[in-house]
């Protein structure tokens, strides 16, 4: 993914799009047993049985692995989505600025083709102030997005922690019982 934007260019990372494909596939696997009103009574790949009791706990399963997948790519999706879209914002409120704080140096034919390097010493200053406005500004309108690397990080650290040293306590206890 290049700094300038682009439409054409994914906004995800690989793992981002690891996730949604896992989230998808768990949401796909949740909606046909959703719509079908049946809970699986045998998980054939790891050859566990389950009698009719315990079916809601493959239910509950199968509803937190998916509501794992589904925050932990939105987490990542929200911040990856604010990176992208930030160069773009970015420039049209840099843009805005020139034109109405600095009307009298700045006007539209000024940004058919800007080149990088400005001649007159005034307008750069001007440029470079506007720009650090502009992404100040964006870097406000899009602070919603950014605060989910909270629960990005969250998601990637707490959880599996967690659960980890749950499944070893539960572990435990059945094989010392």
């Amino acid at each position: 993914m290049s700094t300038k934007f682009s439409i054409y260019d994914s906004p995800f990372s690989d793992e981002t799009k690891v996730l949604r494909r896992n989230s998808l596939l768990l949401s796909g696997i949740c909606l046909f047993i959703g719509l079908t009103g049946e809970l699986p009574s045998k998980l054939a790949l790891l050859g566990v049985s389950f009698d009719t009791s315990q079916q809601s706990t493959i239910g509950w399963f199968f509803l937190a692995i998916l509501v794992y997948f589904y925050l932990h790519f939105i987490s990542n999706a929200a911040v990856e989505v604010a990176k992208w879209i930030h160069p773009f914002l970015k420039t049209i409120s840099a843009k805005k600025i020139m034109l109405t704080s600095y009307s009298h140096a700045f006007d539209e034919e000024d940004f058919v083709n800007i080149p990088n390097q400005v001649d007159e010493g005034d307008k750069n200053d001007m440029q470079a102030d506007a720009l650090s406005t502009a992404d100040w500004q964006v870097k406000n309108k899009l602070s919603l997005l950014y605060k989910m690397i909270y629960l990005k990080l969250t998601i990637e650290i707490l959880i599996p922690i967690c659960v980890g040293l749950w499944a070893m306590v539960l572990m435990f206890l059945l094989i010392t019982s």
